[in-house]
């Protein structure tokens, strides 16, 4: 049996409930923001329920990794990087050179092969979290540019 399923989706309102409850400051919405090129989600194959998501945006005239997000509770087992390798072939089938996000775990891109990048002089992808209420921590987001 599968361990998950991924497929396309246009239910905004299911994922920026996730996004939003994983710390992201997504606004819980029905209405897929005009930024958003596509979005995937990772389900259970055998509850339906949804485990994982990530979109591929246009943010500041730059393709970005939107917003990639796995449920809390199953954190540690390789499922945002299945997101993230979603996004990259997408990319890639489109012909993108490169992808920007803002990182509130910049460690984790690093360790994923991106780049930090000064914030002064990056695109302006996102806006500056001063905290993060799921997390309860100050949030220094990172902006990062990962190379196709």
């Amino acid at each position: 049996m599968e361990e998950y399923i991924i497929r396309e989706t246009e239910d905004f309102l299911a994922l920026s409930t996730l996004f939003h409850e994983s710390g992201m400051g997504v606004a819980i919405e029905d209405r897929v923001p005009e930024r958003v090129i596509k979005m995937w989600r990772m389900d259970d194959p055998q509850t339906g329920e949804l485990m994982a998501a990530s979109t591929l945006e246009m943010r500041a005239g730059v393709y970005s990794l939107g917003d990639i997000a796995v449920r809390n509770d199953l954190h540690c087992k390789g499922y945002g990087k299945v997101m993230q390798n979603v996004v990259f072939t997408e990319a890639r089938k489109r012909g993108i050179k490169e992808l920007w996000a803002c990182a509130k775990e910049p460690a984790y891109y690093e360790h994923s092969g991106w780049q930090k990048m000064d914030w002064d002089t990056a695109p302006k992808i996102a806006v500056y979290c001063s905290t993060c209420g799921k997390r309860g921590t100050l949030c220094y987001p990172e902006i990062m540019k990962y190379t196709l």
